[in-house]
């Protein structure tokens, strides 16, 4: 035997240092081995960033560069698909799970929200919607509790319930708020001040009569403009004109203020790594338990109020309505009616917290794109003064039944083009193995439909049309948007064609944008939204003019949470006296 041979069969007479040298080659050896093992896996036949798979964070880094530099999350997306020239690619951003499939088509991703059973909710969203309690959002589509809730609720967008209820107390807001604009703009003296939590204030105003009515009184719109009408121009610190003003906020009430903390709770946990954990985090603290017990309080005692509206015959609110189809309901299974339920509080809840959120954010939105686009501006307000012409022989604003029954297809052409350039990220996660244009994807996939890339903001990459579903191909297709012109430009236009008579009309369908989601799971209170949206900017564009502001108070960047919101919203307001046609 050699003599290597027999140093090995007595062990006990192996130089510690040969010893060293194994054991350290086998650590070695083992934690490479668990190292390429741990590192990202892509998924075969779909594209992907080779550089990413060779870093156990995978493109987390990139993106993390991404959004210090400019906090574009849903544009990071589209940049992906655009640069691996493929409409379906894969992103390695939470590390040893699955990769994130991105779907940067927009008539395969119509396809999957409408169409895909196989396509469902996330869990990492419900997870991230825990402050909302037993909201219908956090229930799967398939569950009977989704249906019944959505039942609950099928009066509440009607058209005769929006125009006569909600309507008129809209428009008075909107007047509101111009009063409000008036006076800052009185004081500010041609300078710039915010305009985000104004619009906050007026959208929330709005949200809370929708749901409780004439039995809700408070309201936080009122105490500002009482604030403001009472200074004078010396209480305004001078500046120099590009230099905004700073106005004093005025103090809502506890439950008004609670809304506004539940928001940033929802939002904190939803863009959370770990939605699950951020919650219970936030459960624990005090502060958060005597929110959800102050707001418990204020919604159960509209609850009460509601129900004796009910047996009183007086069906006028959203929760009104809600409690008669729980009662008609309870009827058809002979049963009690649950009328003072959790889930019943949790509902009626979750919409004016989440409504003015999102509502007031798209309001800003359109204002920004206004004051940057001066020719879409005029244009606007031309039409606006053309559409009802009575208000402007009376020297008066537009009422809103003047406002509902215009045709103004430009308006809401604007209000679409910032909804198209101001996207969120739409998610869905496979409960099946499937596929998507012929890629296959494993259950338990996050698949986000890319709604700020090729397409839709950037030139299309191409798809073999064969690899479509079977559902995709039979269904009619949108349009396309004209890519020989930048899809990044604010262009109402594309919304606008011409018929036969020579007549302009708007089309929804003109074109690929996702702002409000597709299928069941659409927003469900976009008609809401889209109705206080129009009044409201109509309103401002009628009477003030959106003036120029300086770059570094504009600008177009927005931070994705619940909605995308605008990262500054400045305006520089000056009254139209008289209106000019």
């Amino acid at each position: 035997m050699a003599p290597w041979g027999k140093l090995l069969l007595r062990g006990n007479d192996i130089p510690p240092a040969i010893v060293a040298i194994f054991a350290l080659a086998f650590v070695t050896i083992a934690l490479y081995l668990l190292y390429q093992w741990l590192l990202p896996k892509p998924l075969p036949g779909i594209a992907y960033n080779v550089e990413a798979t060779k870093s156990l964070w995978g493109d987390e880094p990139a993106l993390n560069r991404y959004l210090a530099a400019n906090g574009e999350f849903s544009s990071w997306l589209g940049e992906q698909c655009a640069k691996l020239g493929s409409p379906v690619c894969q992103v390695f951003i939470q590390p040893f799970q699955l990769p994130w499939i991105l779907v940067a088509d927009f008539h395969e991703a119509q396809d999957i929200l409408m169409r895909r059973p196989e396509f469902e909710k996330p869990q990492f969203l419900i997870d991230g919607l825990q402050a909302l309690g037993d909201f219908h959002a956090r229930h799967k589509t398939g569950e009977d509790s989704f249906r019944s809730r959505r039942h609950l609720r099928q009066d509440l967008m009607a058209p005769k319930f929006l125009n006569n209820y909600v309507g008129p107390y809209l428009h008075s807001k909107g007047l509101e708020l111009i009063k409000l604009f008036e006076a800052k703009a009185s004081l500010a003296n041609g300078r710039p001040f915010r305009v985000r939590e104004d619009y906050s204030r007026a959208v929330l105003d709005i949200m809370l009569h929708h749901a409780f009515g004439e039995d809700f009184s408070e309201s936080t719109l009122e105490p500002q403009l009482q604030l403001i009408s009472g200074m004078t121009s010396p209480s305004i610190p001078e500046g120099q004109l590009d230099e905004p003003v700073n106005f004093a906020e005025a103090p809502r009430s506890f439950f008004l203020e609670l809304i506004h903390e539940v928001a940033e709770v929802v939002e904190r946990t939803t863009i959370s790594s770990t939605p699950r954990l951020s919650f219970w985090w936030w459960s624990k603290q005090s502060w958060y338990r005597k929110l959800v017990a102050e707001k418990n309080r204020a919604i159960f005692k509209q609850l009460r109020k509601a129900a004796t509206n009910l047996y009183a015959g007086k069906i006028v609110s959203a929760l009104d309505h809600m409690m008669m189809r729980e009662q008609a309901a309870a009827e058809k299974q002979d049963r009690e009616p649950d009328l003072f339920s959790q889930s019943m509080a949790d509902e009626i809840f979750a919409d004016p917290m989440t409504g003015h959120h999102t509502t007031s954010g798209a309001m800003t939105w359109v204002t920004k794109y206004l004051t940057g686009y001066p020719r879409v501006q005029t244009k606007l307000r031309e039409e606006l003064y053309a559409a009802i012409p009575q208000a402007i022989e009376e020297k008066r604003p537009p009422s809103f039944d003047e406002l509902r029954r215009a045709r103004i297809p430009y308006l809401e052409a604007v209000i679409e083009e910032a909804r198209r350039l101001t996207p969120f990220v739409i998610v869905r996660e496979a409960v099946q193995d499937t596929e998507i244009l012929g890629c296959k994807v494993p259950k338990g996939a996050q698949c986000l439909m890319v709604s700020a890339g090729p397409g839709v903001m950037l030139p299309s990459v191409p798809v073999d049309e064969k690899t479509r579903s079977a559902s995709s191909r039979a269904a009619k297709p949108w349009g396309k948007w004209d890519e020989s012109r930048d899809l990044k430009l604010y262009e109402p236009e594309r919304w606008l064609v011409t018929k036969e008579d020579g007549s302009v009309e708007f089309d929804a369908t003109s074109g690929p944008q996702l702002g409000f989601g597709m299928g069941t799971r659409q927003c469900w209170g976009r008609r809401l939204a889209q109705l206080a949206v129009r009044t409201v900017i109509a309103l401002v564009i009628w009477e003030f003019e959106l003036m120029e502001i300086p770059d570094d108070l504009g600008g177009y960047g927005g931070i994705d949470g619940i909605s995308r919101e605008p990262v500054k919203s400045f305006a520089r307001f000056r009254k139209i006296n008289p209106y000019r046609v």
